[in-house]
């Protein structure tokens, strides 16, 4: 059953996810102890940012094998969304995305290709060349928009697209471009009309692109 899979997985990863967040307060303590009580979250919100997460990650995993019934696509893209989870936390805080996420991610990425390359050695050159073209739409759309347009994006979430194209070839690059600017879009009109940002303010895109990103792989979209 997919649910003996999803679960364990999607612990793990939060767990390395919340151990990432968390690092400073971690590896500043002197004893095992300590920095095991510096794992154990204890804000109020920021356990309801993990149970979230944990929640989506079931769920995409869950959504994806029911559509293509296929554990290794599943495990892949559950993996990319746990990977922009603490991207998301990190740039909603400080509205940058650490490099460290984005080379953790390649280094996963090769070993899911091995793992393809063993499962479906027939389609393998298909998923590459897909997974180029994602990276030329993702990273090359939102590159030309950081060189046109000053500040609007970072290179950071040049990088964070390319490495969705990776993940997600070209068709589910485009889904989540599409997902995550739509939620971006009705984000900012929404706080306009509250009056929280300025038409002149900058939103942190991360976030927007987890939730589109997420909505691309539970409704089946690639």
């Amino acid at each position: 059953m997919w649910a003996a899979i999803a679960v364990p997985m999607t612990i793990i990863l939060i767990a390395l996810a919340n151990c990432y967040l968390q690092k400073d307060s971690i590896f500043s303590r002197q004893t095992l102890k300590d920095r095991i009580a510096a794992f154990i979250p204890a804000k109020p919100l920021y356990i309801a940012f993990l149970a979230i997460v944990f929640i989506m990650g079931i769920t995409s995993f869950g959504a994806q094998y029911h559509f293509f019934s296929s554990y290794v696509k599943a495990a892949k893209l559950t993996t990319l969304l746990m990977l922009l989870a603490p991207a998301a936390y990190i740039d909603f805080k400080s509205k940058k995305i650490p490099n460290e996420l984005i080379l953790f991610g390649l280094c996963t990425r090769v070993v899911f290709y091995v793992i393809e390359m063993f499962t479906n050695n027939r389609t393998i050159l298909n998923i590459f060349a897909s997974d180029i073209k994602g990276v030329l739409l993702g990273g090359g759309v939102f590159l030309l928009a950081a060189l046109i347009v000053r500040n609007s994006i970072g290179m950071g979430d040049v990088k964070m697209y390319a490495l969705i194209g990776l993940f997600c070839g070209y068709t589910g690059t485009l889904a989540s471009m599409l997902f995550s600017l739509f939620v971006c879009f009705i984000a900012s009109v929404g706080l306009l009309i509250l009056r929280k940002k300025g038409r002149k303010d900058t939103l942190p895109l991360a976030p927007f692109v987890f939730i589109g990103t997420y909505l691309v792989i539970v409704l089946g979209s690639y």
